[in-house]
């Protein structure tokens, strides 16, 4: 009778601390596809913008094509007005991803745009690169307003390989953890909320 009980007290105790962590584990919705900025370099630097709610930038002529090709300087908005990419004409490889305040934004380049809600009140932008070795950004957007910079894929690579190679991005995201892929290697990671830490860690696979 006593070996039942103390069983029944390393269960319940068990649960309790699942049931605990499970409270602290930041949850994650499927990822949305809302649009993309895409580079046009090759055509001498404009970008195409794909999936915005509204585009204030003038239109770039390009003198190869004789006709106009893209965006040139100003800013697209994008799920519904609450993210900015801001682009200033000069290098075609380099936007601002944010607010509406240039202060308030994160430096990128060009790719798509995958929307990722959380029950934390933080709204994630998981953000791969377009071409070959461009990785990805995680930035979020916090209760206050405040966007961060999260997950540098481009830096997370540079650790563990000394020269960059062309790979691909993919991702997918399960319960509380999104998986990358960098294809053609062998480098898989896990990102996971840290919630001491206010912040997101992230482990190889």
């Amino acid at each position: 009778m006593i070996l039942n009980i103390e069983k029944v007290v390393m269960l319940a105790s068990a649960l309790v601390i699942s049931t605990v962590a499970s409270c602290f584990a930041m949850q994650f919705s499927q990822p949305v596809k809302i649009g993309a900025s895409r580079c046009n370099h090759n055509m001498g630097g404009s970008h195409f913008i794909e999936g915005s709610t509204k585009i204030d930038a003038s239109q770039y002529y390009n003198p190869y094509k004789k006709g106009y090709t893209g965006y040139d300087k100003g800013y697209a908005t994008f799920d519904g007005g609450k993210l900015y990419i801001h682009y200033d004409g000069a290098n075609v490889m380099e936007v601002k991803i944010g607010d509406s305040d240039k202060s308030n934004t994160i430096q990128n380049t060009c790719g798509s745009i995958h929307k990722i809600n959380t029950e934390r009140g933080i709204t994630l932008y998981f953000l791969p690169g377009e071409e070959e070795g461009m990785g990805f950004t995680l930035i979020g957007r916090r209760e206050d307003g405040r966007f961060v910079n999260y997950i540098d894929g481009v830096a997370i690579y540079r650790s563990f390989f000394n020269r960059l190679m062309p790979y691909w991005v993919t991702f997918e995201v399960n319960n509380d953890n999104i998986i990358v892929h960098y294809t053609g290697t062998d480098l898989n990671l896990k990102l996971k909320w840290n919630e001491a830490a206010k912040w997101f860690s992230y482990t190889r696979l």
